[in-house]
């Protein structure tokens, strides 16, 4: 089918997630195979009667292009309600802070400077500081570290254990 015949679905987004979307897909189609369809799906509903159907424009809101699910009819009446539309942001605003804390922790070491990192992360991801700030990812960078340092976790690493012995049972006897 045609792309332009297929249903699609809009949905508020931070521009700084929409950049990064479509830069690291390369795309606004959602697949069953990309975090955008993988996300989506469990979030798309039919529109009740009651709610006319809207088709907002604007910076803020991105359109994808829906993919055909075996299980789900998207031809119908879909769409995001606010909740799921927060969820879906929330979801893609850890999941691009994750990436960029451990690429940041990852990188420092080479580079010495958080500036060259911060740069380094956004080339290498194909961002634009037009919709992201560097103070912003610089101060989320700060905070996280800082809370890393106060908080006492338990390592997943076990210095004593070689890297052959991966099966550890433990018995209540």
């Amino acid at each position: 089918m045609i792309e332009k015949e297929r249903p699609t679905i809009t949905i508020k987004l931070k521009p700084y997630l929409q950049e990064y979307l479509i830069c690291s897909l390369s795309t606004n189609t959602a697949s069953k195979g990309n975090i955008i369809g993988k996300l989506l799906k469990p979030l798309l509903e039919i529109r009740p009667p009651q709610v006319v159907p809207e088709f907002p424009t604007g910076p803020e809101y991105i359109t994808f292009v829906l993919p055909y699910y075996n299980d789900f009819w998207v031809k119908s009446n879909l769409w995001v309600n606010e909740r799921n539309q927060a969820i879906f942001e929330s979801y893609l605003e850890w999941h691009f802070k994750d990436l960029f804390f451990h690429y940041m922790n990852d990188k420092v070491r080479f580079y010495k400077s958080f500036k060259k990192c911060i740069l380094q992360f956004c080339y290498d991801h194909n961002i634009t500081f037009s919709n992201l700030n560097y103070e912003m990812l610089k101060k989320d960078y700060y905070r996280k570290r800082n809370r890393k340092k106060d908080e006492k976790s338990c390592s997943l690493f076990v210095p004593e254990m070689s890297p052959e012995c991966h099966c550890v049972f433990l018995n209540k006897d």
